[in-house]
């Protein structure tokens, strides 16, 4: 069993207030665990209104594949919300 956690920085454009914010990583965190599967969650940057910080779980049998299926959930972010990566943490 292989468990891969990363943890994602990123900037958000047109976030003019929290509930702003909130709306997006809410919207990133559903559509993303339907899809995948995966465990994410809001881990950081909680009061910054242009600043967010998710966390992402994936579970698999191979490494090769839960690296693929972090690679698939990271380009649909970036192509369908309006933010910007900052720093990608493995762990």
């Amino acid at each position: 069993m292989i468990i891969k956690g990363y943890q994602i920085t990123f900037i958000l454009y047109n976030s003019y207030s929290l509930k702003d914010k909130r709306n997006v990583v809410k919207s990133i965190k559903k559509k993303m665990h339907n899809k995948y599967n995966i465990s994410i969650a809001e881990v950081g940057k909680l009061d910054k209104i242009n600043h967010g910080m998710i966390g992402i779980a994936i579970v698999g049998n191979d490494s090769v594949f839960c690296q693929k299926i972090f690679d698939q959930v990271l380009n649909e972010i970036e192509e369908n919300y309006e933010i910007d990566v900052h720093d990608i943490q493995k762990y």
